[in-house]
């Protein structure tokens, strides 16, 4: 009996902390092209003549995004939910900027002046309750 009732104390403590603690976000990966296969990409695109694009109500996702050496690339957040970030990683696959976490990052932006041509990778993960993001993407 007294097995039976540590272990359904065991058990109750382990889900709850399960519960309790959220998972890692995906934005903080240490090599973001190791996840290229299992996780859901979209190419950025600029519609014909503008330098900047707006992602909105992202979900978790991989942004691609083509671009050239000697080039500046912003990434200001708009909005991110609770348990919402946002990394930018370079065409090495490691990141770049700091990872931008919850409401408390929304205004926020990162400059870059771009040292090598190649696909740069925009990594938003929509926390353990699907928050939603919003970024705007500037290049120049």
């Amino acid at each position: 009996m007294k097995h039976l009732l540590v272990g359904s104390l065991s058990t109750l403590l382990f889900t709850a902390g399960a519960y309790v603690l959220s998972a890692p976000s995906i934005a903080q990966f240490a090599n973001v092209r190791q996840h290229l296969n299992s996780l859901t990409t979209s190419r950025v695109v600029f519609a014909r003549g503008e330098s900047s694009t707006t992602i909105q109500n992202a979900e978790n996702n991989i942004y691609i995004l083509r671009a050239k050496a000697g080039q500046t690339l912003t990434l200001k957040v708009n909005s991110l939910g609770a348990h919402a970030s946002v990394t930018l990683y370079g065409v090495n696959g490691k990141p770049l900027s700091p990872v931008f976490v919850g409401a408390g990052s929304e205004g926020k932006s990162f400059r870059l002046h771009l040292d090598n041509t190649g696909d740069y990778y925009i990594v938003g993960g929509s926390g353990s309750a699907n928050h939603l993001y919003n970024f705007t993407i500037f290049i120049k």
